[in-house]
């Protein structure tokens, strides 16, 4: 991309023209792929729904032809002749049956034959007995209307001939004689003939669309299509599924194709659309895009041709001015030309003059504001400079407290030293270097501001410290002890009246060091204790009016430094006291944290 804008205007017209005809072309052949998409999804939504209507053809049929047989199980005459096939009533059953059979194919010309078969007798012009027996054998014990699909004859096919009728098959039960009753005397077999059946294709003006009804075996019968035609659609439409035919729509090399099977049949419905007819369709829209997309290219280049006139022949002038006054002498005035183009560039060279104007100006004023810069920056240093030389030096209050300590060892009073030694400890302690100390070294100091509070608290503060060996050793946070145990005496000893008792735990569970910090003082009301809680979980420093600021420092500072879950948890009954466990993990010492203090 670089190297391309670093070509000339020309060149880069050449490529830009290379790439708008191939674009063209590009175009052309996605709209040839999109068109034929779209006419593929249309011909698929209306080979569903003409399948569907044909569909409801076919089903329309077969309800005539269940209602049919439910109409038969009940004439006693099929009854009386299965029961007994050869008597002296067998011929008046016949005459019965084949007027009846004659008034079924007036009103239903698709019916070809109605036949009876028992094991002792079959009754059929189109089938032989070992057809027929094959059929009742197939449907032993069945009480409902069985399709067979599509057959051939064995008497017609002797003779040369390939017809196939649709064959439906249903038992038949005594009914009307006490001592029959409920048992299969035989079965009755249904042959259609759907070249005269009442079935219409739907009406449409296409006939690129052809309909077969395909039964479990693999036998076809064409509606409307020839013998050739046919056989390519099941060659086509088998190697694609590989030899399956799901219900759904799928396309081939010549077909779309859509199969749905017929309910409780064992019948398919096959609708095929010819794909070629589809692509006629679509090269003339193609055409028709393509002749707009190529005169839009040519008017686009002719355009662009104007476009260069007007803006090349400008900026090779203003290149030449700009070359000009890089070889020319500092402080020497080049005459501007004069442009004459398109706006935006006569602009531009009016604005590269007064660019050129303003530059010494410019340049001026940053100097003396770089000055102006340094010399803010060095009163702000001098500043904090003359701060820290301010500040009280701790080794001075390090060693005034030391000489309180021995004054008062000299002069007998032990209280003061033990206080002075303790508050030196604990100055000490907050104000060296290092984030990091052991836990040890964090519980001596929690004990030495105790020993300032006993001094407070003689005969009212009881301190118990249960601290396992092996989390002396783990380093801790400055100051994560001190404060906890500063609120526990703060909010709930010293309201207490009377004795109470602190305790101080620690143990290392499940990788990580719980502190546990008890008093049995005043405690917190729900209300109270439901407000800490909320401004621990959002690690809010914020003490608000109920304090406790000591416990969202350390908090806040737990979870910057150790992120969550780590915390504090606050368990707090009124007037039975408050527990604060502090988690923490019990890992090892990191260089960042710091040297141990």
């Amino acid at each position: 991309m670089r190297r391309f804008f670093e070509k000339k205007i020309m060149k880069q017209f050449r490529l830009v023209l290379c790439c708008l005809l191939a674009m063209g072309v590009i175009l052309s052949v996605l709209c040839f792929v999109v068109i034929e998409q779209l006419m593929t999804s249309n011909a698929a939504a209306y080979a569903q729904t003409t399948a569907q209507k044909f569909n409801l053809e076919v089903e329309s049929l077969f309800e005539r032809v269940d209602a049919m047989f439910n109409d038969l199980l009940f004439d006693e005459n099929i009854e009386q002749m299965m029961y007994i096939p050869f008597s002296e009533r067998t011929p008046a059953y016949l005459n019965a049956l084949h007027a009846r059979f004659s008034s079924y194919r007036l009103m239903n010309p698709a019916i070809a034959e109605i036949a009876l078969v028992t094991s002792e007798m079959s009754w059929s012009g189109y089938f032989d007995n070992a057809t027929l027996q094959q059929f009742r054998e197939e449907m032993a014990d069945i009480r409902s209307t069985v399709c067979f699909g599509l057959k051939e004859s064995p008497l017609l096919a002797r003779a040369g001939s390939d017809e196939q009728r649709l064959i439906f098959g249903h038992n038949v039960y005594g009914m009307y004689n006490n001592a029959l009753y409920g048992m299969q005397l035989g079965t009755i077999i249904l042959s259609l003939d759907l070249s005269e059946s009442s079935i219409q294709l739907p009406p449409s003006d296409r006939t690129d669309t052809y309909f077969l009804l395909m039964d479990q075996n693999g036998a076809v019968f064409p509606f409307n299509c020839d013998e050739e035609k046919c056989q390519s659609i099941l060659e086509q439409g088998l190697s694609e599924r590989d030899g399956s035919w799901p219900a759904d729509t799928f396309q081939t090399k010549d077909y779309l194709i859509y199969s749905v099977p017929l309910n409780n049949t064992g019948l398919r419905m096959v609708s095929a659309m010819d794909r070629h007819a589809l692509n006629r369709e679509v090269l003339p829209m193609v055409a028709i895009l393509s002749g707009v997309t190529a005169i839009s290219l040519i008017l686009i280049v002719f355009l662009m041709r104007l476009m260069l006139q007007s803006v090349v022949r400008p900026i090779s002038q203003l290149s030449e001015y700009i070359q000009r006054m890089r070889s020319a002498q500092p402080g020497a005035e080049i005459e501007p030309p004069k442009l004459h183009g398109c706006e935006e560039i006569v602009r531009l060279s009016h604005s590269f003059d007064t660019l050129l104007s303003e530059q010494a100006r410019l340049t001026r004023e940053l100097q003396q504001a770089t000055v102006n810069l340094y010399e803010t920056q060095l009163g702000r240093k001098q500043a904090e400079l003359e701060y820290l030389r301010s500040q009280i030096n701790p080794h001075f209050l390090y060693n005034t407290l030391e000489a309180i300590q021995g004054i008062a060892v000299e002069r007998g009073v032990p209280q003061i030293a033990d206080a002075t030694g303790a508050l030196g400890k604990l100055f000490r302690h907050s104000v060296q270097g290092g984030e990091m100390t052991l836990f040890s070294k964090e519980l001596e100091v929690t004990q030495a501001y105790l020993t300032i509070q006993k001094l407070r608290f003689s005969d009212k503060l009881n301190v118990i410290i249960s601290v396992r060996e092996n989390t002396k050793t783990i380093p801790v946070m400055k100051l994560l002890l001190q404060p906890i145990v500063e609120n526990a005496v703060y909010h709930g000893l010293e309201p207490k009246a009377g004795l109470g008792t602190l305790f101080i735990g620690a143990r290392v569970e499940n990788g990580d060091l719980l502190i546990s910090v008890y008093d049995d003082g005043v405690g917190m009301t729900p209300e109270r204790l439901e407000e800490l809680q909320k401004r621990l979980e959002h690690s809010s420093t914020a003490a608000g009016e109920n304090g406790h600021i000591g416990l969202l420092n350390v908090q806040h500072r737990i979870r910057l430094h150790y992120g969550a879950p780590y915390g504090l948890t606050v368990q707090s009954v009124l007037s039975e006291g408050t527990r604060v466990m502090i988690c923490v993990p019990a890992s090892p010492h990191r260089e960042e944290d710091g040297p141990w203090r």
